[in-house]
């Protein structure tokens, strides 16, 4: 078995990634949304923040609410350690840690897409130019993710990075979902419902789904449709079901899983029976966050087990979930 320290770093560089990487396509797709709608509507620039859990935080920093704000909250902001800029700052501090783990062209990549990552951030004002950037952020998380998918072998350090990643993707797209709320309430506005197909195609877009959804399904963006795809659909890597069962899959490739492995079955399986089109819509935000709570005591329960296996764990230091 691999070192308990080494194991928490990887675990937690695929994390920073996979959120750099949901940080990145969100904050793009709403972009692009909010270009396509009128101002009037119930969707703003402070949207993403609301997803992030993040209001508080933000109003510490930040006394208005303004496009540029949110954008350096979320890309640039330093005491922000979930911003774009955080995350990465993240992922290459767990890689130069682990050199001796990981393939050696990880280091390059992350390296050089926080370097230049840095370096854009005076760019950040121009829309185009935040376009590119996140592209650019988007683009090498694939090629990073490649390296390791092509490079690593398929030992304990693979399985913790592919656990860190679907934790993260599912408690990122959970995130995402709880916008959900929103779009389908009775009370919802006539404009909101006007612009309904262009909400729903960003969610997918968002999300990586858009294309996939209407190669399987066949139809037009039908919001419950959608909302089960996301949730449910066991051939789309991005769906929830997808990402809890992947962390079954590599959780019981490690040593002694027990309780962790129980823990993280029940939750796969009350959410595979769960009928998503039967939730109310007022439901749907706490339905979602129930999830991130299930994901956290998974979490915690992982960190016990393989991390500090012999440390208290109520008085730890440990890196942020954010």
């Amino acid at each position: 078995m691999m070192l308990s320290r080494v194991a928490e770093r990887v675990y937690w560089m695929a994390r920073y990634l996979e959120r750099a990487d949901n940080t990145a396509r969100l904050i793009s797709a709403h972009t692009v949304l909010l270009m396509d709608l009128p101002e009037a509507l119930e969707f703003n620039w402070f949207t993403p923040v609301v997803i992030f859990n993040a209001e508080a935080q933000y109003k510490k920093s930040y006394p208005e609410i303004s496009e540029e704000n949110v954008m350096r909250f979320l890309i640039a902001d330093k005491d922000n350690s979930s911003s774009l800029l955080g995350s990465f700052a993240n992922v290459r501090e767990n890689v130069r840690t682990s050199l001796d783990l990981l393939p050696e062209e990880i280091w390059e990549q992350v390296n050089q897409t926080y370097m230049q990552l840095q370096a854009a951030l005076s760019s950040l004002s121009s829309r185009h130019s935040r376009q590119m950037v996140l592209r650019d952020v988007m683009a090498a998380c694939q090629r990073i993710r490649g390296v390791l998918e092509n490079h690593l072998s398929r030992d304990h350090a693979f399985d913790f990075i592919q656990i860190g990643k679907h934790v993260e993707r599912a408690d990122m797209t959970s995130r995402t979902l709880e916008m959900t709320s929103l779009l389908l309430a009775e009370d919802r506005s006539h404009a909101l419902r006007r612009y309904e197909s262009i909400l729903w195609s960003s969610l997918l877009s968002a999300l990586g789904g858009q294309q996939m959804y209407l190669r399987h399904k066949n139809s037009r963006i039908v919001a419950r449709d959608v909302l089960q795809f996301l949730c449910q659909d066991l051939q789309f890597p991005r769906s929830l079901l997808y990402s809890l069962t992947g962390v079954n899959f590599y959780l019981r490739r490690l040593p002694e899983p027990g309780a962790v492995s129980a823990i993280s079955t029940k939750i796969a399986e009350q959410f595979a029976k769960q009928d998503i089109s039967a939730i109310p819509v007022d439901q749907m935000h706490w339905f979602m966050d129930r999830l991130q709570a299930d994901l956290t005591v998974l979490h915690n329960e992982i960190a016990r087990t393989w991390f500090y296996p012999e440390t208290d764990f109520s008085q730890l230091q440990l890196q942020s979930q954010g």
